[in-house]
């Protein structure tokens, strides 16, 4: 009998950790240089603060955290082009078209595109950051099982 050499591989979970990390502290950079770079648009607020922050900071965190949004979707999105050109399945494809659906939907709903339309109005109840932490963690979460 011969024996047959042992191989190294890494370990998968290391690899989709960093990869995740990578990606969102990339997201958070990009956001945070939209968000300062780009001049505040005009905002319209009854009261001078909001949800605890002033209008232009509430503005800004939102660009951010879509921001960070648009980067996990994008690296889904890119995943799972590399998943199906490997196996050719459908559901690998079906996946790939909705993560597409959802990052076009995210790209024309980002706060400085619809900017580019019209004034963006802030009122009670428009802007508050839990569901953009829910759809971070979502997509995070979703990210790090896919490269698994």
């Amino acid at each position: 009998m011969t024996e047959q050499p042992a191989t190294t591989t890494k370990p998968r979970w290391r690899i989709s950790r960093v990869w995740v990390v990578v990606v969102l502290v990339l997201g958070i950079l990009l956001g945070i240089l939209l968000a300062l770079s780009i001049p505040v648009p005009p905002v319209r607020l009854g009261a001078g603060r909001f949800f605890l922050l002033t209008a232009e900071r509430a503005l800004q965190l939102h660009v951010i955290l879509t921001t960070v949004e648009a980067v996990l979707l994008f690296s889904l999105v890119v995943v799972y082009i590399k998943i199906y050109s490997e196996t050719r399945a459908n559901f690998s494809l079906g996946v790939l078209i909705v993560f597409f659906a959802l990052l076009v939907h995210s790209v024309f709903s980002y706060p400085l595109t619809v900017n580019q339309i019209g004034p963006i109005l802030l009122g009670s109840g428009a802007f508050f950051p839990y569901p953009d932490l829910f759809t971070i963690v979502a997509y995070a979460i979703f990210l790090y099982l896919s490269l698994e």
